[in-house]
């Protein structure tokens, strides 16, 4: 799958089947994200890679939204020193399209309970935890048999040339 493909077909994936995700996918994404470009290149990020399924559940309570992270196969929490999240954006979309192209979905989470999510974690003091990812192969059963009217915006919606 080339880039652009990944990019046309990706989305998001909230439920996964049971199958674990082998060491080397989990590595390969993992690798993504820590490859990802960042300001000044100070790569701001420490990953916690989560397959404990209790502890994924535990963590999926720490979010309004965050409930596919309980039956995913692998969570990635993103650790920073300070609370701007654009370095780790570019963290967790590297490794969300190196999932999408070995065939594993992938979703964010928002951990509205920080301070719950860094204890249960081990997170040393000081550092910043507001963003999980989910990851798993995705579970057909459970997706949407159509994706949802409306897609993207065209580009010219969003597209603003030399000036507003």
């Amino acid at each position: 799958m080339d880039v652009s493909e990944a990019i046309r077909t990706q989305r998001a994936v909230r439920r996964f089947t049971e199958q674990p995700l082998p060491e080397e996918a989990i590595r390969a994404i993992l690798n993504a994200g820590r490859r990802a470009q960042s300001s000044k290149n100070t790569q701001p990020w420490q990953f916690v890679a989560i397959r404990d399924k209790n502890t994924l559940k535990q963590l999926a309570e720490c979010g309004a939204y965050a409930g596919h992270l309980a039956g995913a196969a692998c969570g990635v929490a993103l650790i920073s020193p300070n609370p701007t999240g654009f370095d780790l954006g570019q963290a967790a979309a590297c490794m969300q399209l190196a999932a999408w192209e070995l065939g594993i979905g992938s979703c964010i989470a928002s951990i509205y309970e920080p301070e719950r999510a860094k204890a249960l974690l081990g997170v040393p003091a000081g550092l910043h935890f507001d963003i999980a990812l989910s990851f798993g192969y995705p579970d057909q059963s459970q997706q949407p048999a159509t994706p949802r009217p409306g897609g993207r915006k065209p580009l010219e919606e969003v597209v603003h040339w030399e000036r507003w």
